[in-house]
């Protein structure tokens, strides 16, 4: 079956008033444009996304669209009419819908600090929210697939009875009508961390069986999906490292080692 190409949405803004360590580290103005290997890590993702979808239309969110628009890997893409860059909001869900007003869809969403996604995951996982007829759908990996790969940097996992995850940081949206469930988003992420928002988001009674760890995946899936009136569908990988993102130098170190590991060779600065 031939697929609409999906519009792709990278998010790569940070918090107003906050410096990334990361960033300062490395002395650039945004994380997506630390160097790894003699590349920034954004340039990672446009080789992924550009393999999965020769032709999308790339959308960039960032603080500062004109800081990406000097940076070279992002001019072939903007020569060729294929990419723009929008300022990003002030949370995420803001950045989204912003990003998102003159998109065509299906959308794919990802991170400027996504490092390891492959072209085939992002091919694997849209094909998958769409054989799934999902309004909404997320990428997730299993806890022992990411400890594997990354057994320090991660100590929340989302904890069900049929077995733990943790995001990727990849999302489906059908249309534009399914931006609706980034309502959850609104008062901030980190749900495992913050009770008030798992409520705000999901629900007490959600919470309660969360907590009591009798909740299933696909219990918990169908009650948020009757909860926002959208069809909220995962895809499960197996690919641990697909969770690995760039938050800190921990993050930094395992997925620069990962990359060498996969014959990855740096490029001269």
């Amino acid at each position: 079956m031939t697929h609409p190409t999906p519009t792709i949405l990278i998010l790569a803004g940070q918090r107003l008033g906050k410096i990334d360590p990361l960033s300062a580290k490395y002395e650039r103005e945004h994380k997506c444009l630390v160097p790894m290997l003699g590349r920034p890590l954004i340039g990672y993702v446009f080789d992924a996304v550009n393999a999965a979808f020769p032709d999308a239309r790339i959308i960039v969110s960032i603080n500062d669209p004109t800081a990406l628009e000097a940076e070279p890997e992002a001019q072939p893409f903007i020569e060729a009419g294929r990419m723009t860059i929008v300022p990003s909001a002030k949370n995420l869900l803001e950045s989204v819908l912003a990003a998102a007003g003159g998109a065509s869809y299906p959308l794919l969403m990802t991170t400027g600090d996504n490092v390891l996604v492959t072209a085939e995951a992002y091919r694997n996982f849209y094909a998958s929210a769409l054989e799934q007829e999902a309004d909404v759908a997320a990428m997730m990996a299993h806890k022992e697939d990411v400890l594997a790969e990354h057994p320090t940097g991660q100590s929340r996992f989302w904890k069900f009875a049929d077995g733990e995850y943790s995001n990727c940081n990849t999302f489906f949206a059908r249309d534009a009508d399914a931006l609706s469930v980034g309502e959850i988003f609104r008062g901030g992420g980190q749900f495992l961390k913050f009770p008030k928002r798992f409520v705000g988001a999901f629900g007490v009674l959600n919470l309660i069986g969360y907590r009591l760890g009798v909740l299933k995946t696909k219990t918990m899936l169908d009650r948020v999906s009757r909860r926002f009136g959208k069809k909220i569908r995962l895809q499960i990988t197996d690919r641990g490292r697909f969770a690995v993102d760039v938050d800190d130098q921990n993050t930094y170190d395992v997925t620069e080692k990962l990359l060498l590991e996969d014959g990855v060779k740096p490029r001269a600065g």
